[in-house]
């Protein structure tokens, strides 16, 4: 693993190396979606520092390196080698992950949320957009706010080749966007669609440097950390869910009562 070739190789690492060795211990989950010129960016190095840091240890150059933590990630949840009866979990590292990506929504200020909910509260039309890995949690934040405002609508990549629902946009409007590594061009092409037609952008996406993020009024950072490198994107659901109650308190709860009411009168649900 990426730690153990570090170590055997500490002797021959350059200044330079080591903080490339750093960061990439300390973002090992998302080593697999970091490009080196992200990680040149962050750090003040080149990206061929990066290239040759991969190459200090073994391999032909940085994406070899990002398959061999791919590769090691995998294999995270893999039948634990322990004797039966033994203590220990083969899930325990994801819900110790996924705690700590919870907990880290309370770094959130409360005057930043209340703005962005705010903002969702205030907006003539609230579109929602997510792609691939943040798909499910846009569209949990597309049904939650539906049912506490009108005027919500989802979009996603088919605006690209039908502008037809996009002809009406306007500053009125809002884009809530998610996006996650690794960012889908489709969210930056549509982000930037709405960005010309001066609609505001709240931006909900992870510590990394989407293209959005230039366009975004406001941008909410959360983890999307995991083991296995795939995203977790039980940290933007919680923030969609914080977002809705933060707009109830701006709009109030008739529309959410309403729905309630109907739905039993229709009885929708079973009991």
């Amino acid at each position: 693993m990426l730690p153990d070739l570090i170590e055997a190789c500490a002797g021959e690492l350059s200044r330079t190396d080591r903080r490339i060795a750093d960061h990439l211990l300390e973002h090992m989950e998302d080593v697999p979606f970091l490009r080196a010129a992200e990680i040149a960016e962050r750090l003040g190095v080149s990206a061929a520092s990066v290239t040759r840091f991969a190459q200090r240890l073994g391999f032909d150059g940085y994406p070899r390196l990002q398959d061999a933590v791919r590769a090691d990630l995998r294999s995270v949840l893999a039948p634990p080698r322990v004797p039966a009866g033994e203590d220990g979990s083969r899930y325990a590292r994801v819900w110790d992950r996924e705690m700590r990506n919870l907990e880290a929504l309370r770094e959130l200020p409360d005057d930043v949320l209340d703005g962005a909910a705010r903002m969702i509260a205030e907006a003539g039309t609230v579109w929602v957009l997510g792609g691939r890995a943040s798909e499910s949690a846009a569209a949990a934040l597309a049904f939650s706010l539906a049912r506490v405002r009108d005027g919500v609508r989802s979009v996603d990549s088919s605006a690209l080749h039908d502008y037809q629902p996009l002809l009406d946009l306007g500053p009125s409007d809002l884009l809530v966007a998610l996006t996650f590594r690794r960012y889908t061009r489709s969210t930056a092409q549509i982000g930037r669609m709405f960005a010309t037609r001066g609609v505001p952008i709240l931006l909900i996406t992870d510590d990394g440097s989407p293209s959005l993020a230039h366009d975004a009024k406001l941008v909410l950072r959360v983890s999307g950390r995991a083991p296995g490198g795939l995203p977790s994107m039980t940290a933007a659901t919680s923030l969609g869910l914080a977002l809705t109650l933060g707009v109830v308190g701006h709009v109030g709860s008739e529309r959410l009562d309403a729905g309630e009411r109907l739905s039993r009168d229709m009885e929708i649900f079973e009991g």
